[in-house]
């Protein structure tokens, strides 16, 4: 810095010797009333910023208030902790029943919260529901932050969908789409010539939302669009649209490769990717492991509707391909129409999922069935694999056969990543399970974990009664 040599010689050589001059320091030391180290303490600090400083600096606006009322202070402490890091898987949980029981969440712990979502998209919402009204003051203030802008795209404010940031519009668009489908997709007509391949393959996702026969003109529209991603997104939703062109399309290509002879299945593969069929989404590019041919009839058999199929066929021969490769067209139909029965009887068969795990089919089974099918399924499926996938938390059923089959297991190593799903995903009216008053030795370190997690969580919910 400028003048800072000439204050370290003053005071080295003593001030009557070489009186200090202030005149090329910076202006606010200039001005100071102090002496030679009152100047030098000003100008480290000047040193160490790096930079002039700020000014005519506003403060900042109070942030609005919130009317919930908070928890107990026991309740708070474990929220404080989870933040600093202890059992922090907990955390979504906690924002959970906390908001479930009307508990608001502590202003001073808004700041952590807003850092721990910012780039983990499924805690956003909880976090921008525990902000409440201080979400939009808490945006603006940091633009790590700025997912707590969705907390204020409200349908009924036009301006967010003219002038908003993306955050803001695909939230405008997503909750007008669930509160009137037919406008939300005008708006988006509207916009449709003049927004990025990205931003077209986005929001046309969110009309899944609502999706109906009314949206089969604009998707049958979007599948001539030049971009690739766009035309596979349009023909994704366009193959839920009950009764759609797109549907009869799909349906006939079907008949045309598969006949029923006789009791068996007979199918001759396709031999070319039509233009027609890559316009309804057909991908000509095959993955590894899938035959070119396969990999195109199983598309098909993935985008004909179910109802133009017959559930018996799972149980039948198949000669022309592969039954894996049907199997896991129907799953894919299954899991698009999210249709319970042909989940039911694709896991009684033992099918190939393809892709997909049969998580996702048994999760299409009312829940009071997880564990009758989890019980028939463990001796062919790895059961983490299987329960894994499911939503949370589990059926009180389901989470009791899994704990007990647990506390029967000993020590054994294999059982550490089921031990670790059930930790998490037991109901609240489980979490007293007997397993948590076994003992556990210091060998038993997935024992341990289980217990601890299952009495933190029961704690967890006792405090935010």
């Amino acid at each position: 810095m400028k003048g800072w040599d000439g204050l370290v010689s003053s005071a080295l050589l003593g001030t009557d010797r070489r009186p200090p001059h202030f005149e090329e320091l910076p202006e606010h030391i200039q001005g100071s009333d102090g002496g030679l180290l009152d100047a030098a303490a000003l100008a480290t600090v000047y040193k160490r910023a790096g930079r002039q400083p700020l000014r005519d600096i506003e403060p900042l606006p109070a942030a609005p208030g919130e009317d919930r009322p908070l928890p107990r202070p026991v309740a708070i402490r474990r929220l404080a902790a989870m933040l600093g890091g202890f059992q922090t898987r907990a955390l979504g949980e906690w924002l959970r029943a906390a908001d479930a029981r009307g508990w608001g969440v502590p202003p001073e712990h808004l700041p952590a919260l807003a850092d721990y979502a910012r780039n983990r998209a499924e805690y956003r919402p909880l976090v921008i529901t525990a902000a409440g009204r201080r979400a939009r003051w808490l945006a603006d203030l940091n633009p790590e932050w700025r997912f707590l802008h969705a907390a204020v795209a409200e349908s009924n404010d036009p301006e967010l969908w003219t002038h908003g940031n993306t955050l803001q519009r695909r939230t405008w668009l997503r909750t007008l789409r669930q509160q009137d489908p037919e406008a939300a997709r005008e708006a988006l007509a509207e916009v449709w010539p003049t927004e990025s391949a990205g931003t077209r393959t986005d929001f046309l996702g969110l009309l899944a939302d609502g999706l109906s026969k009314q949206d089969e003109e604009f998707l049958g529209a979007a599948l001539d669009d030049r971009s690739k991603e766009v035309r596979r997104a349009a023909a994704r939703l366009l193959a839920r649209v009950p009764g759609s062109r797109y549907g009869e399309r799909m349906t006939e290509r079907l008949d045309s490769h598969l006949t029923v002879s006789q009791g068996v299945l007979a199918v001759d593969l396709p031999r070319r990717v039509s233009q027609s069929m890559e316009r309804d989404g057909i991908d000509s590019q095959n993955p590894e492991g899938v035959g070119k041919r396969a990999w195109w009839f199983l598309q098909v058999v993935a985008n004909t509707p179910l109802s133009a199929m017959d559930i018996a066929w799972i149980h039948l021969p198949v000669e022309g391909c592969a039954p894996e490769v049907l199997q896991a067209g129907w799953t894919e139909a299954t899991i698009r129409e999210g249709a319970g029965e042909w989940a039911r009887e694709l896991l009684r068969a033992g099918a190939n999922t393809g892709s997909r795990g049969p998580a996702e089919l048994l999760r299409l089974l009312p829940p009071d069935e997880w564990a009758r099918a989890v019980d028939t399924l463990r001796t062919t499926v790895d059961i983490a694999e299987l329960v894994g996938g499911l939503p949370v938390p589990w059926p009180a059923s389901l989470a009791g056969m899994i704990l007990d089959q647990l506390a029967k297991v000993g020590t054994n190593r294999a059982w550490a990543r089921l031990a670790s799903i059930a930790a998490r995903a037991a109901p609240p009216d489980v979490l007293n399970h007997p397993i948590t008053r076994e003992p556990t030795g210091e060998e038993d370190t997935w024992r341990r974990r289980l217990v601890e997690t299952l009495i933190f969580r029961s704690e967890m919910y006792e405090e935010l009664a």
